[in-house]
């Protein structure tokens, strides 16, 4: 089994005014080309992989861009003061990843920060919250064609008119508008550590700054941002939120 490598440098990515510019900082890398001939690498020298994760992996490309995800996050803790090899990854009820000391008299440092990862089409993203303020962040390319049916899956009300007729009136400008909302749709469920529990067509992000979601008898209020950004050539829309207040 070979050991993976780098498919290259880890990149930051260049946050909008407005996402917190002096305690986020979010990078990205390539994942590298892969089919399915492609060996499963050995992760077992990766940063922040948990090795009993990856030992469930059955194709090179999940494999690859979690080992992806992991090395850009642990690039941006090393550059931030953290020693990634003190830490781990773990995640909840709900899948959200977060970070923990390895032992026990680590736990007396300092708080650590919060995370967001995510991967699609070729790249592998990562985020930290030096302040402790929950985010999410997530990207999709703008040149993948979208399902028009999409829509009823991640929209409804007003939001879901909008898109249907900017898609009648143009099927290219609306399959983008379809990306953007989604990606800011994730990065919401992102930042309120519930993923896909909170479905996406319950909530609006059309021309907001701000979300209010209730779940489970609880409220959320989520600061949002879109912008679009070229990786490697490509056009990728990016969204991000932060987690405001839970009431």
């Amino acid at each position: 089994m070979i050991n993976w490598q780098p498919a290259g440098r880890v990149t930051p990515i260049s946050l909008p005014e407005g996402c917190g510019l002096d305690d986020v900082i979010a990078a990205w890398m390539p994942v590298g080309t892969h089919d399915s001939s492609t060996p499963i690498p050995n992760l077992s020298s990766v940063p922040l992989v948990d090795p009993s994760e990856a030992s469930t992996f059955v194709t090179p490309k999940r494999a690859l861009e979690h080992a992806a995800a992991r090395f850009a996050l642990a690039t941006l803790l090393r550059d931030n003061g953290f020693n990634p090899s003190d830490l781990r990854v773990v995640r909840d009820k709900h899948r959200k990843p977060s970070l923990m000391w390895r032992d026990y008299e680590a736990r007396k440092r300092p708080a650590l920060p919060e995370i967001t990862l995510g991967h699609s089409n070729g790249i592998s993203i990562a985020a930290i919250s030096l302040n402790g303020s929950l985010i999410g962040l997530d990207a999709e390319p703008l040149d993948v064609p979208r399902a028009r049916n999409l829509l009823t899956m991640m929209t409804s009300g007003e939001e879901l008119q909008y898109h249907e007729n900017v898609w009648e009136a143009n099927p290219t400008i609306g399959m983008q508008e379809a990306t953007k909302t989604w990606v800011v749709k994730e990065a919401v469920q992102k930042a309120c550590g519930l993923g896909m529990h909170i479905a996406p067509q319950t909530f609006t992000v059309l021309n907001c700054g701000e979300v209010a979601i209730s779940h489970d008898g609880h409220g959320y209020r989520l600061e949002t941002h879109h912008w679009r950004e070229s990786l490697d050539g490509r056009s990728f829309a990016f969204g991000f939120s932060r987690l405001i207040a839970v009431q």
